[in-house]
């Protein structure tokens, strides 16, 4: 009955990596990374077990850290998409929890006659049961969470991996636990703690998600608030001149009747031009019907043109939004923002700005900007800097698009810097 345990160990191996990748996010694209990791797992996992089946278990319990946790670490952090505190803590979680079903289905066995029966049933229906639930219902909120959330991961980590080696050593030294029957009850509490300790961390987790969610809305808020101010003022400005104009109205009709009376045309022409032109102050550029879209655009686009740049527009928002107006509004303000700062490194003449909106076939837009063709981009080939107090713009504007499942590109060419966004039809 020995082939029973065997074979559930090496299923359970095999289910670690599965563990693993639910809660793993690769730098490159799917294709890549799997073909890669399968080129290294497949070799790692066959002599792993080759040297199981010649040293026992109970050897190769003391060896696994070094012959396959290790090197797989290795290879993943170099695969990741988010390395130090986040990715040590995602591995750990994955291998401890697999640690967990394993330990904890062998003493139940053990205590059940020993035959290895129940071990491999228990195995054969608990990973695929406990992966199909982490996978819809913890998954994107873990992958939230490691988007969003930079600090605190470390002392997980740190713990983590504390926990991992106490409970590897505990197992396997100095002899196998099941051969120290009295020490099983102390193992078993060590057991209980570990959910308890993820149960802690996912909670501490979310409660900073849920103050970083909260100081977004408080920003959004915030920039909101001042574009609708600033649009309320220019509103009040131009609501003051068209009264001014439209007092002084009849003045200028009699003078214009008087000049008629004079047949001096040429100097009707001119008043004509000059009301004209003193009527174009009262005018307001409207750049779309949704009010804060409307504000936000007017700010950024106004402050564009008093730093000289050239501005290009062609709108065409629909009449719904495929997201929230105030969290789109932020988007374009920091787009325009990010372009306005690229433009002030150019000279004045050469600086320019190119916004396009579309509404079919599915909500888009572009923003174009000319640069002085210096730009880095990551590995995912989203612009870093390396300016204090820059890049929250551009991380701000990748997280939006992956929460509403938006496809967002940064390309440069000739000087031309290009943000393209769009939503799914």
């Amino acid at each position: 009955m020995t082939i029973l345990r065997d074979i559930s160990l090496v299923y359970g191996s095999a289910h670690s990596l599965i563990l693993f990748l639910i809660f793993f996010q690769s730098r490159y694209s799917r294709k890549k990374f799997l073909s890669l990791s399968l080129s290294l797992m497949i070799p790692l996992m066959i002599i792993n077990f080759f040297l199981l089946f010649k040293l026992g278990f109970e050897q190769m319990g003391t060896l696994i850290l070094f012959t396959c946790s290790l090197p797989s670490l290795i290879f993943f952090w170099f695969m990741a998409k988010h390395r130090g505190g986040r990715f040590i803590f995602t591995f750990c979680l994955a291998d401890t929890i697999t640690l967990e079903l394993i330990y904890l289905t062998s003493i139940l066995d053990y205590y059940l006659g020993n035959t290895y029966l129940f071990m491999f049933i228990s195995r054969l229906l608990i990973y695929p049961i406990l992966e199909i639930i982490f996978y819809k219902f913890l998954r994107p909120t873990y992958l939230e969470l490691q988007q969003k959330i930079n600090k605190g991961w470390l002392t997980f980590a740190g713990i983590s991996i504390i926990f991992y080696i106490s409970l590897t050593m505990s197992m396997v030294r100095p002899t196998v636990i099941l051969e120290r029957p009295e020490y099983i009850p102390s193992f078993i509490l060590l057991l209980i703690l570990m959910p308890l300790l993820y149960f802690h961390f996912f909670s501490t987790l979310g409660y900073q998600q849920k103050n970083y969610e909260s100081m977004e809305k408080e920003n959004i808020l915030t920039v909101q608030v001042e574009h609708m101010k600033h649009r309320m003022e220019e509103f009040l400005r131009a609501d003051n001149k068209f009264r001014m104009e439209r007092h002084n109205f009849r003045h200028k009709l009699q003078t214009i009747a008087g000049l008629m009376d004079k047949k001096e045309y040429q100097e009707i022409y001119t008043l004509l031009h000059q009301y004209n032109e003193d009527i174009k102050e009262t005018q307001i550029i409207r750049y779309c019907d949704h009010a804060i879209l409307d504000a936000a655009l007017s700010t950024y686009l106004q402050q564009a043109a008093d730093k000289n740049i050239t501005i290009t527009t062609k709108l065409d928002f629909p009449d719904t939004l495929p997201a929230p107006e105030a969290e789109l509004a932020a988007v374009f303000a920091n787009a325009i923002e990010n372009a306005i700062h690229a433009c002030e490194d150019m000279e004045s003449h050469r600086r320019h700005l190119e916004l396009k909106v579309l509404s079919t076939p599915c909500f888009m837009f572009q923003i174009r900007n000319s640069f002085n063709g210096n730009v880095n981009f990551d590995d995912n080939h989203i612009p870093v800097t390396n300016k204090e107090e820059h890049g929250f713009g551009t991380k701000f504007i990748v997280a939006f698009c992956e929460k509403y499942g938006a496809y967002y590109r940064f390309s440069s060419e000739n000087e031309l810097f290009q943000l393209q966004i769009m939503f799914q039809g």
